[in-house]
């Protein structure tokens, strides 16, 4: 199998890549099954190829698996929303979707990468924190569907352990 141009791929025939209009039911089905992760409509997700947002999806054996998207001000990333299926998760998709972020992100001069996290949700937290983000506050009952406050985390490019 071939890499799709513009594509990374890594371990277990996964492909990172740019996420297009046809990966958008897949995406849907993942938030469906992801109650943490942000809810996205499909319109908003369809206005991704015409705003800021950048968007990734981890795609594994032909099936979308997961998906990150962020978006870049002045010299800051942030992102804004990554889930991984159900069957798909523990099998460091996440991972590789967040270091494609950080090294796209660092190739086109970003200095800081933010994100907002569910203060509940110990697994993305102990992901973001072995990516080197550490925590730089909180937003109380920021979070809708139970309520729920935000934690803040944020990583200096050149401090992750990627080395970026």
């Amino acid at each position: 199998m071939s890499v799709p141009r513009g594509a990374s791929k890594g371990a277990l025939d996964l492909f990172i890549r740019k996420l297009e209009a046809l990966d958008i039911p897949a995406v849907l089905a993942i938030l469906e099954e992801s109650p943490e992760a942000a809810a996205w409509s499909r319109e908003s997700l369809l206005q991704l190829d015409s705003v800021t947002p950048t968007a990734w999806v981890a795609e594994w054996e032909g099936i979308v698996a997961g998906f990150l998207i962020g978006r870049s001000a002045a010299d800051e990333f942030e992102i804004l929303n990554m889930a991984v299926s159900r069957a798909h998760r523990r099998q460091g998709i996440a991972s590789k979707l967040l270091e494609s972020a950080l090294e796209a992100s660092h190739k086109t001069g970003i200095a800081r990468v933010y994100l907002e996290v569910r203060a509940s949700n110990e697994p993305a937290i102990a992901l973001y924190k072995r990516h080197g983000f550490t925590e730089c506050g909180r937003r109380a009952r920021y979070y809708r569907d139970p309520v729920e406050d935000a934690i803040l985390l944020s990583l200096a490019h050149g401090m992750s352990e990627l080395g970026i």
